[in-house]
């Protein structure tokens, strides 16, 4: 099996509300047990950043299926990878909201957190991507 890394950031067409993220987290992280796939979602005024690791062959398979979703447009992959290992191998799916952060939760990070999830500098610099992605693992739900 070669696992991989896959990040891609994508925005709602429509409004997103809890409830809708609630289902969505729930299917997911059913689904993503059952195949073995494992990552983070942030979500932040209407965009998404998702990390999945897994097999390559369910990963792209999962991929093409969100870009199917007419729930997301705008995709954008900005990072897929051979990895050796899992950096986010405690979460079927870990999920935060990271646009209602209270400022505890924001001090001592720079203003990257004022960046739309699907800012230019993560399509120039993806690494930038993962870094978000990893300061959040420790925080996800």
């Amino acid at each position: 099996m070669a696992l991989i890394t896959l990040i891609y950031v994508s925005s709602a067409v429509r409004s997103v509300t809890s409830s809708d993220i609630q289902d969505i987290l729930k299917q997911s992280r059913e689904a993503n047990g059952k195949k073995g796939i494992t990552g983070l979602l942030l979500f932040k005024d209407g965009n998404f950043m998702q990390v999945l690791e897994g097999d390559a062959e369910l990963v792209d398979a999962l991929h093409q299926k969100i870009s199917n979703d007419p729930r997301h447009g705008g995709i954008i992959t900005l990072f897929r990878e051979p990895i050796l290992q899992r950096s986010f191998s405690d979460w079927k799916m870990g999920f935060k909201d990271i646009g209602h952060l209270t400022e505890d939760e924001k001090a001592g990070h720079s203003n990257y957190l004022d960046r739309p999830l699907n800012d230019a500098v993560y399509m120039s610099n993806p690494n930038e991507a993962f870094i978000l992605l990893q300061a959040f693992k420790n925080t996800v739900r």
